[in-house]
């Protein structure tokens, strides 16, 4: 089974709700994302190649609340597949979509001997972390650090409406690092590249 039917296979197709008193403007679309397992709840969102945050963020009274029309969804999580889903919502609907990631086929992790620890102590807590241009997930995800193979990588964290903390380092196996910041207070005009889907 190819990769695009393993993504096609794993998600549930979007399916209209009632709508009952959902939404508090009816011109408005709600979609509630329901994570398949404990992964998916830390994946990235990207809503029309925007970040918007993590699954876990968006659930409860923080459901995604978009336009009506076609938008694509992209889900990333390090050490899964990518998943891209374009929808299109009818105002004043909820729809509700499964998230299921398939793991990356090429994924392989070093012993614990082989790596670095990096702490990060940084606010906000859901700023989004990518290592070497890629989604790790958001800073909450790592509680006791993030393990890295011995090397040298670039670590981003940044989040919309703050000013983005960039740095390059250089780890040494059972060595322990720490990133300690908060995140400055920026605006939309300085959102970073790397929240950005680029097609």
């Amino acid at each position: 089974m190819g990769a695009v039917a393993k993504i096609i296979a794993a998600i549930a197709l979007w399916t209209a709700l009632p709508l009952g008193a959902i939404a508090a403007n009816p011109m408005l679309a709600e979609v509630e994302i329901k994570a398949a397992s404990r992964a998916e709840r830390d994946a990235g969102v990207w809503v029309d190649g925007q970040y918007i945050g993590h699954v876990r963020q968006l659930r409860g009274k923080s459901r995604l609340t978009l336009l009506p029309g076609t938008h694509e969804l992209v889900f990333k999580l390090v050490g899964y597949e990518d998943v891209r889903r374009t929808i299109t919502l009818e105002p004043g609907e909820r729809y509700e979509f499964r998230l299921a990631m398939s793991t990356a086929d090429a994924v392989s992790f070093p012993s614990a001997d082989e790596t670095a620890r990096i702490v990060l102590s940084v606010t906000p807590k859901d700023a989004a972390v990518f290592v070497d241009d890629r989604y790790a997930g958001h800073v909450d995800r790592f509680g006791k650090g993030i393990r890295l193979k011995a090397g040298t990588y670039r670590i981003k964290i940044t989040l919309p409406g703050y000013q983005p903390f960039e740095t390059e380092m250089t780890l040494r196996a059972g060595q322990r690092y720490e990133i300690r910041t908060a995140l400055a207070k920026g605006s939309i005009t300085e959102q970073d590249g790397e929240l950005l889907v680029v097609r």
